[in-house]
């Protein structure tokens, strides 16, 4: 055991065993330790009755990580600059750009002279009244600087420059990039039989498991008795059935089986990066746009023939895992003089990764065109119904007419006309959206 790893954990040791962070939690953190690092406490951060990670308070940095990616920390992470980030899921905020910190049981909320940094908790999290006074008393007076005067100014100018340098995410998959409320990156391409009786059996388990537990029980002891009614020994075997059942869907059963079968696809969404969120983001945009009536109608028939969108989504998925692999390879934030440069290579991954969400983008404003396409098509085939329909209409207003001669009804050529006008200019929209796409990534 490394002393950064030794000195964290004899530190945790002195909290409860309820509160205390596991040790893989606390190893993370190590990594980020400086030799000249005063450790002043190690909490357990709960996020919700299952999940938690390792919150390190020392003379230099608030420092929050895990093994384990976390949705509200990554939330969180994804939001603030290169100069307040341990790795690519951990946080090390320096002290003395802390202003103020709001604790609360649903939110901790740390103000910084950059952001407000809010770390959103679930209300089934386990409150740690220390740590929440640990986290206020961080204000109360300004910390010890650690390290040498040229140490701090030196990492202090790599953090402003680092962050100087941090590109925006502001592109239109950072907001359409969740599929049923989870981050779902797959390839059109059929699944294995073993994934798709492996999903179909996920599925099942998670349905009998949202009932509620008398539901259960009624529901089992009536498929019980009808069935020993009918004919003894089906209703124990239908009871033998359902333990193995219960047994194959169960949650340790069921991470076996996703460990087994784990994809890098699955493993880049379960990251929940920014490379991960775009390649989301191209899935969803893509599927929706397979699903508008105006991609299959004979208005995009040439746009069909020459755009293949699955081929276009697969790129972005291949260089989604490149960046991702990058990352992961780039390890924990490290100290010292290293630090300029590890905050440099990340924030060019952060730039990659933004750059291809400019392609996802591009399918994104495609799916939104096809969506109106199809409105405008459904508009001029009911206009073009009606066109048809007002011949006769106007005959029979005439010959009903009291007066010779008058009669005859508003004409729909106009609407037609205009309605045809909107779709050719919603083609050659599309046509000039999928433009980029056809340049090499």
């Amino acid at each position: 055991m490394g002393r950064a790893e030794e000195m964290l954990w004899r530190a945790a040791l002195r909290r409860p065993w309820s509160k205390r962070p596991t040790k893989a939690d606390v190893d993370v953190i190590a990594s980020a330790i400086a030799v000249h690092d005063t450790v002043h406490g190690v909490f357990r951060l709960s996020w919700s009755m299952t999940s938690s990670s390792a919150l390190v308070i020392t003379s230099r940095a608030v420092m929050i990580g895990g093994a384990r990616p976390v949705r509200p920390l990554q939330d969180a992470v994804s939001q603030v600059p290169a100069e307040f980030r341990l790795g690519a899921s951990g946080l090390a905020i320096p002290r003395q750009n802390i202003r103020k910190v709001v604790a609360t049981a649903e939110r901790i909320v740390l103000h910084t002279d950059r952001q407000p940094i809010v770390l959103t908790r679930s209300p089934g999290a386990t409150l740690d009244r220390e740590l929440e006074a640990a986290l206020t008393e961080l204000t109360a007076a300004p910390p010890a600087p650690s390290g040498s005067s040229s140490e701090v100014a030196t990492e202090a100018r790599a953090r402003r420059e680092a962050a100087r340098q941090m590109p925006r995410d502001d592109g239109l998959w950072n907001g359409r990039y969740l599929q049923g409320g989870a981050i779902r990156i797959e390839r059109r391409a059929a699944l294995a039989p073993e994934r798709g009786v492996t999903a179909a059996l996920e599925s099942a388990g998670r349905a009998w498991r949202s009932l509620p537990t008398w539901g259960q029980w009624l529901l089992g002891l009536g498929v019980f008795f009808g069935l020993q009614t009918v004919a003894t020994p089906s209703g124990v075997l239908f009871v033998v059935l359902l333990v193995v059942f219960l047994a194959m869907t169960g949650e340790e059963a069921a991470e076996k089986r996703r460990a087994r079968l784990a994809s890098p696809e699955a493993e880049l969404a379960a990251a929940d990066w920014i490379e991960g969120r775009v390649a989301s983001a191209a899935c969803r945009a893509w599927e929706e746009t397979l699903r508008e009536p105006s991609w299959s109608s004979p208005a995009l028939e040439a746009t069909r023939a020459t755009f293949d969108g699955d081929q276009e989504v697969d790129a972005i998925i291949d260089l989604a895992l490149r960046i991702h692999q990058a990352r992961d390879e780039l390890g924990p934030m490290p100290t010292g003089p290293a630090l300029k440069v590890w905050q440099q290579q990340v924030v060019a991954l952060d730039a990659a990764a933004l750059r291809l969400g400019g392609r996802a983008d591009a399918l994104i404003r495609h799916r939104d065109q096809a969506a109106k396409l199809s409105h405008e098509l459904a508009q001029l085939a009911e206009l073009e119904r009606l066109e048809r329909s007002a011949l006769v209409v106007d005959d029979l207003t005439i010959a009903t007419s009291m007066r010779p001669g008058s009669g005859g009804l508003t004409p729909v050529s106009d609407d037609i006309a205009a309605a045809r006008g909107a779709v050719r200019d919603l083609i050659e929209l599309m046509t000039r959206t999928l433009a980029p796409l056809a340049e090499p990534i």
